[in-house]
């Protein structure tokens, strides 16, 4: 099933829904984050039934569309913000008839994973984020956490054009107060491929004035 984006409010409505117990700010940044950001991309990019884990989850909104989608995941996310974190703990008691199991935990991606394989790591505007000198070590991180078989699910903000950077660069200062460092994807790319992922889809999206790199890699089954 491929969710459905056909109207921005509809959408919008069933996010602040799921949002309802957390503060009215938090419901409002969640119902307004797929105007920015193409989370159809991602979700279509997810089997059914996979296990996911969503590194930097924020308040859980990526795993919240998948449950809405009818994926039926069993999804596991952690950010180190507490306050997203608490928002994605009670968002969870409004998606139990979606067949999903969702869970979420506050840790930092520079700290050590859950031990567990995934079938899927999803990695959405988290290494702009993380100090120049860890991010390949985080990418590793994820590379190691699939199953055989499995797939890394990248995407980040665009380097080109510039004043779509730009742009982004703006956003985070302003709402995150971080200066944050874009990695170009072809450097992903080739973390990727030295550690034997194959790229399985790429695509670029903008949404309003910002642009959006999206990556697919699979791990080899032996």
């Amino acid at each position: 099933m491929v969710i459905s984006l056909d109207s921005d409010r509809r959408l919008a409505q069933r996010i602040r829904s799921v949002y309802a117990d957390s503060p009215l700010l938090a419901r409002i940044e969640q119902s307004l984050r797929p105007s920015i950001c193409p989370f159809d991309l991602v979700v279509n990019a997810v089997p059914r039934g996979a296990r996911v884990l969503d590194v930097g989850c924020g308040s859980g909104l990526l795993l919240a569309l998948l449950a809405l989608a009818g994926r039926r995941i069993i999804g596991v996310g952690f950010d180190t913000d507490r306050n997203a974190i608490g928002c994605a703990r009670m968002m969870v008691h409004h998606l139990v008839d979606t067949g999903s199991m969702l869970s979420f935990e506050r840790r930092d991606a520079t700290d050590p994973w859950p031990r567990e394989s995934f079938d899927v790591v999803c990695m959405v505007d988290l290494l702009h984020h993380v100090p120049v000198r860890a991010q390949e070590a985080v990418f590793a991180q994820a590379v190691d956490a699939i199953q055989p078989g499995g797939l890394v699910v990248y995407k980040d903000m665009c380097r080109r054009p510039r004043w779509r950077a730009a742009a982004n660069q703006l956003h985070d200062l302003a709402l995150a107060r971080q200066w944050i460092h874009h990695v170009p994807v072809e450097r992903v790319e080739r973390w990727a491929s030295n550690r034997g992922l194959t790229l399985e889809a790429h695509a670029f999206a903008t949404r309003l004035w910002y642009g959006h790199d999206l990556r697919v890699f699979r791990r080899p089954t032996s």
